[in-house]
């Protein structure tokens, strides 16, 4: 499937065949982005995030089988596009990153997505399903460096600046390995 799913600038105006909302657990309305998500370049959906998500310095996205994870705020939005519903996931502090086979070329094939907050490493499988969270794994940052078949290896940050520390997880269960 041929997708294209990228955050739109502020205001900027899309054909699309559908809206979706990505939103936070309080009221707020405003919107303060928006993700594009075409097939072979034509609009289909945009998701409009509303400021209830929170603000962060990070922002992401990733295509994994019709699902759309889309990391902003203090939250990872799934988005299912077959379903045409959204699901959210608070995270423990702000958005970091996300993670594919892609970047982490030895990721366990069980695993689509891995995303990072400020504390806390969450996997999802190619359903857009919550597999497993591991926190804390720092108070400031946490990032992945590459995986194995026995282990996904990062750094979360515990005395910033610069107090970064290692860390191994099992990719099964998301154990921390001594």
């Amino acid at each position: 499937m041929q997708m294209e799913v990228k955050f739109l600038s502020l205001g900027e105006q899309s054909e699309h065949g559908r809206v979706l909302v990505a939103r936070g657990p309080t009221s707020e309305s405003n919107i303060v982005a928006s993700v594009l998500i075409a097939h072979h370049s034509a609009p289909v959906t945009r998701v409009n995030i509303l400021a209830s998500a929170g603000y962060s310095c990070f922002q992401s996205t990733r295509f994994a089988e019709g699902i759309v994870y889309i990391g902003f705020g203090q939250f990872v939005f799934v988005v299912d596009l077959y379903l045409g519903e959204v699901r959210r996931h608070q995270l423990d502090g702000y958005f970091g990153h996300l993670y594919d086979s892609c970047d982490l070329e030895n990721l366990n094939s069980r695993i689509a997505v891995l995303v990072t907050s400020a504390s806390e490493v969450l996997a999802f499988d190619h359903t857009g399903g919550l597999i497993w969270e591991q926190s804390p794994l720092g108070i400031d940052g946490v990032v992945l460096h590459d995986a194995s078949a026995g282990r996904i290896r990062g750094d979360g940050e515990w005395d910033p600046p610069g107090g970064w520390r290692p860390f191994s997880l099992v990719p099964e269960s998301g154990a921390i390995l001594q």
